[in-house]
C-alpha cells in the first residue's frame, strides 16, 4: 500500500506539474501573441509616420523648387496692402508712354472680389492709346467696364482752335479682378 500510495503521489505530482507547465505555456503563448500584435501595430505606425515624413520632405523640396514661380504668380494678385503700389504702377505706365494719369476713385466691387478703379489719362492720342494697350497687357487681371476717349479743344493766342498736336483725355473704368481684400 505504501508502494501504491507512492506511485499515486508520483502520478498526481506528475499530472500537477504537467498542468502547471501547460497552463504556463498557454499563458506565455498568449503573452507572446499579444506582444506580436502590439509590435505589428507599432511597426505599422512607424511605417505610416515614416511615409508621412517622406511626403513632407518631398513637399518641402517641391515648395523650394517652385518658390520663384510662386513669387511670379504673386505679382499678378494685389492684396489690400498692395493698393498703393498698384496705383503707382498705373501712373508709372502712363508716364512711360508720355501721358499723365490721375485716379479719381477706388471702390470694392459688390461681390468683394475686385477693386473698381476710375482713372483719367491725358496726353496725345498715341500715348493714351499705348496706355490702354499696356493696361490690357499688364500683369494684373483687369476688366474694363468702359473706356472713353475725348479730344481736348485748345485755343491759341488769337482765340481760334489750335490744329496739329491735339490733347486727348481718356476715362478708364476698370476692375482689378485679382484683388484679395
Amino acid at each position: 500500500m505504501k508502494n501504491e500510495n507512492n506511485i499515486l503521489i508520483k502520478v498526481f505530482l506528475a499530472i500537477l506539474f504537467n498542468a502547471v507547465f501547460v497552463f504556463g505555456f498557454i499563458y506565455l503563448y498568449n503573452q507572446i501573441n499579444n506582444k506580436n500584435i502590439s509590435a505589428a501595430s507599432l511597426t505599422e505606425q512607424i511605417n505610416t509616420e515614416t511615409d508621412r515624413r517622406d511626403k513632407i520632405t518631398a513637399l518641402n523640396s517641391e515648395i523650394k523648387a517652385i518658390a520663384k514661380e510662386r513669387g511670379m504668380l504673386a505679382t499678378h494678385f494685389a492684396k489690400s496692402s498692395d493698393v498703393v503700389p498698384f496705383l503707382d504702377n498705373l501712373q508709372a505706365l502712363a508716364k512711360s508712354v508720355g501721358a499723365t494719369a490721375e485716379v479719381s476713385s477706388l471702390d470694392l466691387t459688390a461681390e468683394g472680389g475686385g477693386l473698381e478703379v476710375k482713372m483719367k489719362a491725358t496726353g496725345s492720342f498715341v500715348s493714351v492709346y499705348k496706355l490702354l494697350s499696356l493696361l490690357e497687357n499688364s500683369q494684373y487681371e483687369l476688366d474694363f467696364s468702359s473706356v472713353i476717349f475725348n479730344t481736348v479743344s485748345a485755343l491759341d493766342n488769337t482765340g481760334s482752335l489750335k490744329t496739329g498736336n491735339q490733347k486727348w483725355d481718356a476715362s478708364f473704368n476698370l476692375t482689378l479682378l485679382s484683388f484679395e481684400s
